[in-house]
């Protein structure tokens, strides 16, 4: 089995002193936790920070990722919590460690994490000797972690099982220094380093590049900002998946109760929302997760029904003749798929831009004509590009 040692007390706080320093909502335990869990741990050792929030905080975490927890206030607690069977990740207080090159290294085996010692020793880390700094990560047998029964109890178990591992000629796993350069690995030590390191994981897990469609951009020019306080919260998620349900029914609603353009509008804001969810489930599940897709696929379904609903409610006579524009506009949607195409004609595909249209053409009560044309100009886009595929 495989542990992972992560402090509590022992990491750095912000300015006030009232919290542990956080990276795009989560502090740096948790993220070490994220970590843990990419490599392998089915357990979690806490030391210090008794049965303070910090610690609960991180207790409830590795609980609802179904690991194990266990709670330690000096170095001989180890002695009883891992067998000599077992492997230990000692993972040092401060470390924000994401990059997969580290991890495979880490998946590896037994070993010690390194860094060319003139940029770490910069950064903050741990020097070795002349060439080589510590990573801030090792993983040692369970068997070292006997050797801590030498050592007083009020020992750091961190710095000591970092000596204990280079005394036993642990293999070294080297890491380049681009981990440094690119802020995947690193020690901050103040809120600038937070802020600055939140920065750049954006950067690497949320595009700052332009979208091929206005729900998209949209969508990220809201999300930058709000990031940071969104991950900290665990219900930001269901919230916005709820919030963008809620639009899209309500639309439909407000169509049928006569209120077409106010319907279309109501799309658009759930269109934007889609894109928005999609991105803040990315972000939830960075660096080393997989985001879960469904609900939005859900939701996606459930817009185009509302559409197919607020268009027939924008038009007078029978059902049958109400229904037949706004459906053939969803089937020509689904079968061309304009949205996959460049700009600017992938915006025939973009259902906030299509909304918008639609309720500037209820307003004036040209609903029908509106959504005849917007089928039709998605048909004459499949006709064309199937000539050119062919051609």
């Amino acid at each position: 089995m495989r542990a992972a040692l992560i402090s509590i007390a022992g990491q750095p706080r912000n300015a006030a002193g009232d919290a542990p320093l956080a990276v795009a909502g989560r502090s740096l335990a948790l993220r070490q936790l994220d970590l843990a869990r990419a490599a392998g741990c089915e357990r979690i050792i806490g030391f210090g920070g008794g049965a303070g929030g910090d610690a609960l905080a991180l207790q409830h975490a590795a609980e609802d990722a179904g690991l194990r927890f266990q709670s330690i206030g000096g170095a001989h607690g180890l002695l009883g919590a891992v067998r000599a069977a077992d492997e230990l990740l000692v993972l040092a207080p401060g470390l924000f460690a994401e990059d997969r090159r580290g991890l495979e290294q880490l998946r590896r085996g037994g070993g010690v994490l390194t860094l060319p010692a003139g940029p770490a020793i910069a950064a903050g880390f741990e020097r070795i000797d002349l060439e080589r700094a510590w990573a801030g990560a090792l993983l040692v047998p369970g068997g070292l972690v006997e050797r801590l029964a030498d050592l007083p109890d009020d020992s750091n178990p961190f710095a000591a099982l970092l000596r204990i591992g280079l005394q036993a000629r642990l293999p070294e796993r080297a890491l380049s220094e681009e981990v440094l350069v690119e802020g995947s690995w690193s020690l901050p030590r103040s809120d600038k380093d937070a802020r600055d390191l939140e920065d750049s994981w954006l950067d690497r897990h949320q595009s700052r590049g332009p979208s091929s469609s206005l729900a998209g951009s949209a969508a990220l020019l809201l999300l930058r900002p709000l990031a940071g306080q969104l991950l900290a919260r665990p219900r930001a998620l269901p919230g916005a998946l709820g919030l963008t349900g809620l639009a899209i029914a309500a639309a439909a609603g407000a169509a049928a109760a006569g209120f077409p353009a106010v319907g279309f509008l109501l799309l658009a804001m759930g269109a934007v929302g889609m894109p928005f969810c999609a991105g803040l489930a990315q972000l939830n599940a960075a660096p080393f997760g997989q985001a879960r897709t469904a609900p939005v696929l859900v939701l996606e379904r459930l817009l185009d029904l509302s559409l197919a609903v607020c268009g027939a409610s924008a038009i007078e006579g029978g059902a049958l003749h109400a229904l037949f524009p706004p459906l053939v506009l969803v089937a020509s949607l689904h079968a061309v798929n304009p949205g996959s195409a460049k700009p600017p004609v992938s915006l025939l595909g973009d259902r906030a831009v299509l909304s918008l249209f639609l309720a500037s053409a209820a307003a004036f009560g040209l609903a029908e004509a509106a959504l005849m044309l917007l089928a039709l100009a998605v048909l004459a886009f499949g006709v064309v590009a199937r000539w050119r595929n062919s051609g």
